[in-house]
């Protein structure tokens, strides 16, 4: 699949977007003019949040079907990417269903949907309105034991669906955590009345499983001594080009066809990071962040603020400048949040730089 990183700062979990801004020429530099750059200390993560549900298997089925199953309970997130190649439209959908004898009450906070021709757009389109309305609690169904709830997009022949939600399900008396079957699903003509029987399409060799946490926590610090500065985000787990950061991933299972399985790039995953900025100059200084997708090509997405800016198209030649802000000698903090979804290729590095002041 090809894939790519969004970059978002804002405040967790809270941020409102007030606006939506395009990049220009201007924001983008060669790669080479930030080198060279040395790697900075890697902050040790930990998973929080609920369970996440990852549907990229099969990435891009031919026929109706069920994608992946499972039951969870309380909150969860659920990641689906699928390109349709059916022939015809088809309805891409993710279903909850109640299979507890009580009532059940699902909300949502926060749901992104993307659906275009080009996978990368659509990952975009859809981290983007995940953010948008993140911060609000929706009650999206009252479910009575056997109901099923539908998130659903129609999605044409040969173009992509890439979505992200979080849900909480909650008992209708006594507001406990409720069990739930999550399915992800297609189907071209009627609504299945039991999408939590629908038949399980065999998985090809993209990732589909469920993950403890879906977020992960840390601080990263960078000094303004150390110059052009870099730490990569969404390194590959394993492996001979693996940079990746202590806690960073965590094994999950596949509980449609068993075992362990690692998503690879963390999809669908929210890094919450506390970025320090350390002043080390007794004057105040002008930071300047950079996003390079080192791994391939993109659109990227960034809030900064109450501003959701939208680059144009940038391959790993190029990095752009994501942010720019003065620091005086006392620093400071930003709240960063930042996701590879669908249509991107990890890992995603971010460059620090800082100057004096003109």
């Amino acid at each position: 699949m090809r894939k790519k990183l969004m970059l978002y700062f804002g405040l967790i979990g809270t941020m409102l977007f007030a606006a939506t801004a395009a990049a220009d020429d201007s924001d983008i530099v060669p790669i080479d003019s930030l080198k060279p750059a040395i790697k900075m200390e890697k902050p040790v993560l930990t998973g929080t949040g609920g369970p996440l549900l990852l549907s990229d298997s099969p990435e891009s089925p031919k026929t109706e079907g069920a994608y992946y199953r499972d039951n969870v309970s309380g909150s969860f997130r659920v990641f689906w990417h699928h390109q349709n190649m059916s022939g015809q439209p088809m309805t891409i959908s993710v279903a909850v269903t109640n299979n507890t004898g009580a009532p059940v009450m699902l909300f949502s906070n926060g749901i992104g949907i993307g659906t275009n021709y080009y996978p990368d757009v659509a990952g975009q389109d859809s981290l983007t309105a995940f953010m948008k309305n993140r911060a609000a609690q929706k009650l999206e169904a009252v479910l009575n034991p056997g109901d099923s709830y539908f998130l659903d997009t129609v999605t044409a022949d040969t173009y992509t669906t890439s979505g992200i939600a979080q849900f909480d399900a909650v008992s209708l008396q006594g507001h406990r955590d409720a069990a739930v079957t999550v399915t992800t699903l297609g189907y071209r003509t009627a609504k299945p009345e039991r999408p939590d029987q629908m038949p399980i399409l065999p998985g090809d060799v993209h990732v589909r499983g469920t993950f403890p946490h879906s977020d992960r926590a840390g601080t990263l610090q960078y000094n303004t001594s150390s110059a052009n500065a870099l730490i990569r985000i969404s390194s590959s787990a394993s492996g001979p080009y693996s940079d990746s950061m202590p806690g960073e991933y965590e094994e999950g299972y596949d509980a449609v066809d068993g075992g362990t399985v690692v998503n690879n790039g963390n999809y669908g995953v929210l890094y919450n990071l506390s970025v320090v900025i350390n002043n080390e100059e007794d004057a105040k200084r002008r930071i300047e962040v950079y996003d390079n997708p080192s791994g391939g090509g993109g659109h990227y997405v960034v809030g900064w603020g109450k501003d959701l800016e939208e680059s144009q198209y940038l391959n790993y030649l190029y990095a752009w400048k994501v942010a720019d802000f003065n620091v005086n000698k006392k620093g400071k903090t930003v709240e960063a949040q930042l996701s590879l979804t669908g249509g991107a290729a990890g890992p995603q590095v971010l460059y620090f730089t800082n100057s004096a002041l003109q």
